[in-house]
């Protein structure tokens, strides 16, 4: 799991809409790709300034990393606002504050109602039980908390057990009753996933029906989203699939605001407006 400037934009743009504060839970251990040069400039983007208290250690302890003069995560989200951050991993071999196997049933309730905001930047793509990752999630939360997912889709083939489509994240919060913030597809412009911007483009059911079979190019892609847990929010409700149940049985078309109008679009990229540039 890695955390690039791409990412940290992720962030600083939310927090315009919410600001961070509280606990935060990572999924998996998230490395930096970032030195604190980079996130001066980053935080300058959107009018702020890196406040961080002088006891949080700045340069991460991995060798690799230290030559790079990459940051910590606890630096990081110190930054962001959060009052204190903790990891989650399935095994011990990245040192992670909590050891739990998002695969199993039953949430430690030392976890439990514990978290403002809990952070998947690139772990649940490699958990079997999908069904019981998303309901650990929102037993973890706290009600007003919000999920933050940076999860792979097209391209990541054998990164882990799925690439993800983006109806998967809108399906499953909208039928648990969740406040859906953010529903973004992005494309990486560099073939590192850890350099160059990512293009964003907003996402709602059916918006990708033109490039599903085969239409796509072989660039690299993701969602994004946010969701915030309300106090009637759950987690078992099953949902059905989008395209269908909110457009196709009740005889809707796609939001065409939403679609690139380029009439000589060929199925290369998303055909989806760009929203920004990250």
């Amino acid at each position: 799991m890695g955390i690039n400037p791409s990412a940290v934009r992720v962030f600083l743009q939310e927090s315009v809409e919410q600001s961070f504060e509280g606990r935060l839970l990572t999924l998996g251990k998230q490395d930096v790709f970032v030195t604190a040069g980079d996130l001066g400039g980053i935080f300058s983007e959107f009018d702020r300034s890196v406040n961080v208290p002088k006891d949080i250690p700045v340069i991460s302890p991995k060798p690799d990393f230290a030559a790079g003069n990459f940051i910590t995560d606890e630096y990081l989200f110190s930054a962001l606002g959060f009052h204190e951050s903790r990891s989650m991993d399935a095994s011990e071999y990245e040192n992670a504050d909590h050891i739990f196997d998002l695969n199993q049933p039953k949430t430690p309730e030392e976890l439990c109602d514990s978290w403002d905001v809990i952070f998947d930047g690139g772990t649940i793509e490699h958990v079997f039980h999908l069904p019981n990752v998303f309901a650990n999630i929102h037993r973890m939360l706290k009600v007003g908390g919000r999920i933050i997912h940076i999860a792979p889709s097209s391209n990541h083939i054998d990164h882990g057990m799925y690439m993800f489509s983006p109806t998967l994240f809108w399906d499953y919060y909208h039928a648990n009753n969740y406040d859906v913030k953010v529903c973004e597809v992005f494309c990486y412009r560099s073939e590192s996933i850890y350099e160059g911007k990512w293009v964003v483009s907003d996402y709602v059911p059916g918006a990708l029906t033109r490039v599903s079979l085969g239409g796509l190019d072989d660039g690299i892609y993701g969602v994004i989203f946010i969701a915030s847990k309300k106090e009637g929010s759950t987690c078992d409700v099953i949902p059905q699939q989008g395209l269908y149940s909110d457009i196709k049985w009740k005889g809707r078309e796609p939001d065409a605001d939403m679609l690139g109008h380029d009439p000589k679009f060929k199925g290369k990229g998303l055909g989806l407006k760009v929203k920004r540039i990250i």
